[in-house]
């Protein structure tokens, strides 16, 4: 039997409990910033289970923006504009966010999954154009990037950011 893992941030006003499975991360969003910098962005999306008042208070997605650089030595995390895991948390409650993406970033197994599961479907994508192919190589070399993070890559930034 598989164990579940699962992780807690406890807000003034709620738990948000984040369980480990495939079907609670989405990863998308995934773009190049542009031509004069040479980082790409992805946005990681978690389904968070809520408990209020010791009570089912329904799901919730939360996000967090990741820039990593080209050269895959360096992964910021960043507030997105809508849906922050970090919104309306105290520095406490962020710093609980923070190691939950932490802990996926680097030890979470199923977050390893679904992206070499991405890997595996961006390798059978028909791609004709040098551009298509240039860029398929690209996210197909931070995704593998993804799979050996160590927290010395990781850099946490937590503000808002317009990037239009």
């Amino acid at each position: 039997m598989n164990m579940l893992e699962s992780k807690v941030i406890q807000t003034r006003f709620e738990k948000e409990i984040f369980i480990d499975e495939k079907s609670n991360i989405e990863i998308n969003g995934f773009r190049s910033l542009d031509k004069n910098t040479p980082f790409y962005e992805f946005m990681i999306g978690l389904d968070l289970m809520r408990i209020r008042d010791n009570k089912y208070y329904g799901n919730k997605k939360s996000y967090a923006r990741i820039r990593i650089s080209e050269d895959l030595q360096s992964l910021f995390v960043l507030e997105p504009d809508i849906q922050s895991i970090f919104a309306i948390k105290n520095q406490q409650e962020k710093e609980a966010a923070m190691e939950l993406i932490q802990y996926l970033l680097i030890d979470s197994q199923i977050f390893k999954q679904v992206i070499a599961d991405m890997i595996g479907n961006l390798r059978k994508t028909n791609v004709v154009s040098s551009l298509e192919i240039k860029e398929l190589k690209v996210k197909l070399a931070v995704l593998e990037g993804l799979l050996n993070v160590t927290e010395e890559n990781i850099q946490f930034t937590i503000r808002m950011e317009n990037i239009a």
